[in-house]
């Protein structure tokens, strides 16, 4: 299963207007499970990003509504977390 997230940083899109006129020469991101595009997402939007649209072939589709809701309920289980490091004592 692969699911597609279409984002965008900047001024390329402002509007969902312009992102579909747009989204034919936007290349999207490939995820192989829905929370790694969603995590993405969020990462996107901490970043000033808009993510716009995740697609999978299992016919799931979120558009940017959807994906800011989703983000809003998980957002503390799709944060990323760092790999927690042991450092020696000497």
């Amino acid at each position: 299963m692969t699911y597609r997230l279409w984002w965008t940083v900047g001024y390329v899109c402002t509007t969902e207007k312009e992102f579909k006129a747009t989204r034919h020469r936007l290349l999207p991101a490939v995820y192989e499970a829905l929370d790694d595009a969603l995590r993405r997402a969020n990462q996107v939007g901490q970043a000033g990003g808009v993510a716009w649209l995740i697609e999978g072939d299992d016919k799931t589709r979120l558009d940017r509504d959807a994906i800011e809701s989703t983000i809003g309920k998980r957002g503390a289980e799709l944060a990323v977390q760092l790999p927690v490091t042991v450092t020696a004592r000497r």
